[in-house]
């Protein structure tokens, strides 16, 4: 969720690493494999670490989370722990850092039944107190001593901690190893950090340095649910080598023809598929029983211009788990499942790592958690086997991507969904609605097959009612009751923006005759709300209709909210 920073590295870094990376197999499908950079051998072996208490097994031919201990099915379900109390601040920076905040959260977490939380590594990336060291070369210890004190907090709790990580730090050598030698072929930052020897060995460093950073500052890792090698992995269509037409490159696997899209495709897949086993590798030589995720996301949700490509690596890769982000909007959730390539793909777990509604979307908390829990139990059909909330706390907006958090409305959405209150996540919740549109009947002039008018009664913004025409066009909505009315709200689907006229009619049964009792007049434009609060509620409404007779659009509307109470 998190946007990744962009960074132009000039300084090559010389990076002084501890020990030999162990080495590990690939399949070349283009050339002889390039070998990619290894680190001096350092003098002390490994340290064991605590056996981690979560692992995966088979059951019936379907791959499941177990506890070892108890030998019980571990689902999980739980929130991304990743801002504080003000919603900008990194939360585990130091000075910043609150122990007791953190014990109280996980404590009611787990109380309402809750067992993993999502933790950014370096959701503090680089500045003083941030997981870089200040003088640029390996990890902050202090910094690794909150998130250490983390797990030990959810040790305490009962709860599980997955940690992931955004990218590899700025700051602390790790960005300018993995970007040495950048240029031409291959531009700096994102394309690099997966396809070339420095960017691998440099991902092999900074996993070194968590691990035995956190066995240093005494973490228990029997609290650590698994390690995600980066939160959202994806690579730009736009930069070299993805932009390139013609020529040949040389990854960590091999020779690729540049013309050829089916080698290009191939040059990605296998060079993730090396990057995983390689980076996997080293975190199993410091953390023996760990478990490894990457997290993904459907590009078009985001960036049309950012390439992801899941498919090949859920049944080639190393990975232990996949984690995958699906939020309710233009895509459905089955077009989410097929575009991972996830439909009937059961010999790993799959988690649904970040989800949530988006305020612009649904600008009610109870419209926010029917789209929900309706789509969490739907994600259940398509092959996912947790979820983790997007997020805790409501979490800082940075590209109109503001979410209702678990804790907003005095932890409306936290009780909600609690496990203790929902136990089987893949039956919904009932949520009871204070919009007396929710649901009825409704009709129109005219609609497209695919955009019904139903849609617009719904309390999901993603779909719509769409007339297919131009104006004169209206919605008509059966209150089928007698209703007081006190506001009507109005989410614009328009396109081109322009002015627009529509009117707000009420009459009290069929037979009647309606009666204007508002209209928006004015400019308007695309996820616009058009709210009317008469200042005298209007009495006996059975039905209401918003008639449109100016636009410069095909006539069209999101959502129909309509606020009131039963007439005497």
């Amino acid at each position: 969720m998190k946007s990744a920073q962009f960074v132009t590295v000039a300084l090559a870094f010389i990076f002084l690493a501890a020990c030999q990376p162990a080495e590990a197999s690939t399949t070349n499908t283009a050339s002889p494999q390039s070998q990619a950079t290894q680190a001096p051998q350092s003098t002390q072996a490994p340290q064991p670490q605590a056996e981690h208490r979560i692992g995966i097994r088979q059951v019936n031919g379907k791959a499941e989370f177990y506890d070892k201990v108890t030998n019980q099915t571990f689902v999980v379900r739980g929130a991304n722990y990743v801002f504080t109390l003000a919603g900008s601040v990194p939360l585990f920076k130091v000075g910043t850092y609150d122990p007791q905040i953190t014990r109280q959260d996980f404590t009611k977490l787990a109380s309402l039944g809750y067992n993993t939380v999502h933790v950014f590594l370096d959701m503090c990336g680089s500045g003083t107190g941030c997981i870089g060291d200040a003088d640029n070369i390996g990890l902050n210890p202090n910094f690794l001593a909150n998130l250490a004190d983390i797990t030990l907090a959810a040790r305490d709790a009962g709860i599980y901690v997955l940690f992931t990580s955004n990218d590899i730090p700025d700051q602390g050598g790790y960005s300018q190893e993995a970007n040495q030698g950048s240029g031409g072929t291959f531009a700096g930052y994102r394309n690099s950090y997966y396809l070339r020897p420095q960017s691998v060995s440099a991902t092999r460093h900074y996993w070194r340095d968590v691990i035995t950073g956190l066995a240093e500052q005494g973490a228990a890792f029997d609290a650590i649910l698994g390690w995600e090698l980066v939160e959202e992995q994806w690579m730009f269509l736009d930069q070299s080598p993805l932009s390139l037409t013609n020529g040949s490159v040389e990854t960590t696997t091999g020779t690729y023809d540049m013309s050829d899209a089916q080698q290009k495709k191939e040059m990605v897949s296998d060079g993730l598929i090396y990057y995983i086993t390689q980076v996997k590798a080293e975190i199993l030589r410091y953390d023996p029983t760990a478990l490894v995720a990457m997290g993904f996301f459907v590009p078009e949700l985001v960036a049309p211009d950012w390439y992801v490509d899941t498919t090949p690596l859920l049944q080639n890769s190393d990975l232990d788990f996949f984690d995958f982000h699906a939020y309710s909007g233009p895509l459905s959730l089955q077009a989410h499942a097929d575009a991972f390539g996830m439909l009937d793909f059961e010999s790993k777990p799959i988690i649904m790592g970040e989800y949530g509604a988006f305020t612009d979307r649904y600008p009610d908390i109870n419209s926010a958690a029917r789209s929900t829990t309706n789509w969490v139990a739907e994600s259940c059909e398509l092959g996912f086997d947790g979820w983790l909330y997007w997020a805790y706390r409501p979490a800082n907006a940075s590209f109109n991507d503001q979410t209702w958090g678990l804790t907003d409305d005095n932890d409306f959405l936290l009780n909600l969904f609690a496990p203790v209150n929902q136990p089987d996540p893949c039956v919904p919740v009932e949520i009871a609605s204070g919009n007396i549109a929710y649901g009825k009947p409704a009709t129109a002039s005219a609609s497209l097959s695919d955009s019904p008018a139903s849609n617009a009664v719904d309390e999901d913004s993603s779909s719509l009612w769409n007339s297919g025409n131009g104006s004169v066009q209206w919605i008509e909505i059966d209150l089928q009751s007698l209703y007081t009315i006190s506001e009507v709200r109005l989410l614009v689907s328009q396109y081109p923006d322009g002015n627009t006229v529509h009117h707000v009619q009420v009459r009290a049964t069929s037979s009647d005759s309606f009666t204007t009792v508002h209209e928006f007049s004015g400019p308007t434009k695309d996820n616009d709300w058009l709210v009317f609060k008469p200042d005298s509620p209007v009495e006996g409404v059975g039905f209401i209709r918003i008639h449109t007779v100016t636009s410069p659009s095909w006539i069209a509307w999101k959502e129909i909210q309509v606020f009131g109470d039963l007439g005497q």
